[in-house]
């Protein structure tokens, strides 16, 4: 059976538009019709070595495509009989997905959603339903040289305290190794930013995210703002420095602490002194210094329905899927955290476990399309408050960002 084309003539199954999305009538499904599945390269060959025979006798077809972003991309265009059943993807993408109506949302039961951490789960869900299912985390963390810091700090006031003596005796040419540039990075920042009481946007009664709440110059953050002024006293953070700067300057052991991810493993890994890899020490007592948490996962697209595969696509996400040993395949092949809270429990790799453990009160990007409005105002935010010598006032550059993120959202209507 092939898959049904608007450019087939009308038989058996009729054909028709419903809301801008292509509905087919019921039909029998021809037993050897696959569940198609786009994933990138990494996704596709760890799909392929789990599932080699398929799912509950239904047969998998993985399509590969270059990225996440491509795959995304392609689904905006693609003609219907040629569409996806199923798509890996980053959790940033589902505001927008869900608006263009290209997926469509599932249930995993109560069961499956204690398998999930919230915040991670979290970011899939949307307008109150859940949309994919995660497989992997990652997030930032803070990386100790020991050798320069034989004493872990418990606060980030001793931090500062640590960073500027070994600054100013000239055993180290950068405090805190933290990447921003000249346009900033609000990535890099929001474990401060959120120790600080900032948050992009809060959240509506029912746990949505709300963009008329911008939480960038919040009361709570104003009135925490002015250790920034104390970080640039004691040349801490120097938004000069880039993330290439940042990486040179921890491993040739000029900085004793360095903000970074598990993409860098492979160069923790190699490194010719001690580290600890923790969480950002706290900057306001009982306030977390939450990183932002990127998912990876899988969505059920718009087509299998219309392709009469959508209860075959949902059973493969949800069971499939979120399957602990699956979970931990994924997580293996990327070198990121599982979302399987029991996958993650399993993994061996102590470097790997401690970056999980960092993002425990971590939050998801938010996945709604207003965040492209977030980063630049809120990176240069940062860049210019954090420059040292001639910095702006961190409530003038806070104010002036939340100012620019309001308008432009006010722009989307």
């Amino acid at each position: 059976m092939v898959r049904v084309s608007p450019r087939m003539a009308a038989g058996s199954i009729a054909i028709g538009v419903l809301a801008g999305v292509l509905v087919a009538a019921p039909s029998a499904q021809a037993a050897n019709q696959p569940i198609v599945v786009w994933a990138d390269q990494i996704r596709a060959d760890v799909l392929n070595a789990q599932f080699p025979q398929g799912f509950q006798d239904m047969k998998l077809k993985i399509v590969v495509k270059d990225s996440l972003a491509a795959i995304k991309e392609a689904l905006a265009t693609v003609k219907p009989a040629d569409a996806p059943d199923v798509i890996a993807a980053e959790h940033e993408s589902t505001g927008e997905l869900v608006d263009s109506k290209l997926v469509r949302s599932i249930t995993l039961g109560k069961e499956r959603l204690g398998l999930f951490p919230k915040n991670v789960l979290n970011g899939f869900r949307y307008n109150s339903r859940i949309y994919g299912v995660p497989v992997q985390f990652e997030n930032l963390a803070m990386v100790t040289n020991v050798s320069l810091v034989a004493k872990q700090p418990q606060n980030f006031k001793r931090v500062v305290t640590v960073a500027s003596k070994l600054v100013n005796s000239g055993k180290a040419t950068a405090g805190i190794a933290v990447g921003q540039g000249d346009s900033g990075s609000a990535y890099n920042m929001y474990p401060f930013f959120s120790g600080l009481g900032g948050y992009a946007f809060g959240l509506d009664a029912k746990g949505n995210i709300n963009t008329s709440d911008v939480g960038i110059a919040s009361p709570a953050f104003i009135a925490s703002s002015g250790q920034i002024k104390n970080w640039n006293a004691a040349k801490v953070i120097n938004s000069s420095l880039t993330t290439q700067g940042a990486k040179d300057a921890f491993i040739a052991g000029k900085a004793p602490f360095w903000i970074t991810g598990p993409w860098d493993l492979n160069t923790i890994v190699a490194l010719p002194f001690g580290y600890r890899i923790t969480s950002v020490p706290s900057m306001v007592s009982g306030r977390a210094t939450s990183p932002l948490l990127g998912m990876k996962g899988f969505m059920v697209t718009i087509y299998a329905q219309a392709h009469q595969m959508k209860k075959a696509a949902d059973a493969f996400v949800i069971e499939g899927l979120s399957r602990a040993g699956v979970q931990a395949a994924f997580a293996n092949a990327a070198r990121r955290m599982p979302a399987n809270v029991k996958a993650g429990s399993g993994i061996s790799d102590a470097r790997l476990k401690a970056f999980g453990a960092a993002g425990a009160a971590g939050v998801a990007i938010p996945n709604v399309p207003a965040m492209q409005d977030v980063w630049g105002p809120l990176g240069t935010a940062w860049a210019v408050s954090t420059k040292g010598s001639g910095a702006t006032a961190p409530v003038s550059a806070f104010t002036d960002a939340q100012t620019k993120v309001i308008s432009a959202i006010s722009t989307r209507g």
